[in-house]
């Protein structure tokens, strides 16, 4: 079992905090209002739902279903975090054979999203999963620490404080759902994963360093892996090479600074990664059907109708 998330819409958060239970102390028998989000700190905690008993361990997230009855079964020494949300558009779901799949297929086409177009948000969704343990992942402390700040946010009271604490706990379920996705293949589709990572890593690299002189030997170098290889994982997983990624990133910066300075296009081309600046003006054109020079009298031409039209 999993769930469906509309990820444009905040989670309406009641309440999140901590719990240390004792012996003899075990939950009541009750059907909650609300979805309730366990994050297991120490120990173990045993409820059932629905008939299905659950063993939550250290680094384990269990989310209780407000359509279900729950109880504890056993006393324990724990301590856990506790989240009582809603949202208006949280689907229950069943796994199937090509559920994996789906979910991969999901990740693949985030990976070949362009990231600057609002269009993004339209189809958002997040796979929640039922249960899963993160102690096997990398995610178990940045979700730790996102709800700590929740926690805080909600304990404020400033002006929208329920806002920012919705917003560090939709931070938290995203990380629970990629480790879900993550764990999952790993466990399912061996060497998977791997690929991701350095994927992941490559374009977090390309994004932090386009402006530099970027050589398939110096990817080689940082990432201590055949450039070949690297480059069909990635044009595997995103669509494209790494250097028609990496030029479609400096056209993107460029872009922004012909439009919001004056500076010559020298200087933009140099900024952004190019040493020539013929060059420059040869991939711009390629890459946006224009020259940069015939860009910068379009948006300037662009904000004199705006200045106008204000006026």
């Amino acid at each position: 079992m999993y769930y469906e998330m509309n990820g444009t819409i905040l989670p309406q958060v009641r309440l999140v905090d901590t719990a240390a239970l004792e012996p003899p102390y075990v939950h009541k028998k009750r059907q909650a209002e609300e979805y309730i989000l366990y994050v297991m700190k120490k120990g173990t905690l045993y409820l059932q739902e629905n008939g299905i008993i659950y063993e939550i361990k250290e680094g384990d997230v269990l989310l209780l279903d407000s359509d279900f009855v729950h109880q504890g079964i056993k006393a324990s020494n724990c301590e856990y975090f506790y989240i009582h949300f809603r949202h208006p558009e949280l689907i229950r779901r069943q796994e199937d054979g090509d559920f994996m799949e789906y979910c991969l297929g999901i990740r693949s086409e985030s990976l070949q999203e362009d990231s600057g177009s609002f269009h993004l948000y339209q189809a958002a969704r997040l796979l929640f999963p039922k249960q899963i343990s993160l102690l096997t992942g990398n995610s178990y402390l940045q979700v730790i620490k996102l709800l700590q700040e929740a926690m805080d946010q909600n304990k404020n009271q400033l002006e929208n404080y329920k806002i920012s604490c919705g917003c560090k706990i939709m931070e938290a379920f995203v990380e629970i759902a990629r480790e879900a996705v993550s764990s999952r293949a790993l466990k399912q589709m061996p060497g998977i994963p791997q690929s991701y990572k350095n994927i992941h890593e490559l374009l977090n690299y390309l994004n932090a360093n386009y402006q530099k002189d970027i050589s398939g030997k110096l990817i080689e170098e940082v990432f201590s892996c055949n450039f070949d290889y690297l480059n069909r994982v990635f044009k595997k997983n995103i669509g494209k090479t790494i250097f028609v990624y990496l030029n479609e990133i400096r056209i993107h910066h460029a872009k922004e600074l012909i439009a919001t300075t004056s500076m010559k296009m020298l200087s933009i081309g140099y900024r952004v990664g190019f040493q020539d600046e013929c060059y420059f003006s040869k991939v711009f054109k390629k890459y946006t059907g224009i020259s940069p020079g015939q860009y910068e009298k379009l948006t300037a031409h662009i904000e004199l109708e705006k200045t106008v039209a204000i006026h």
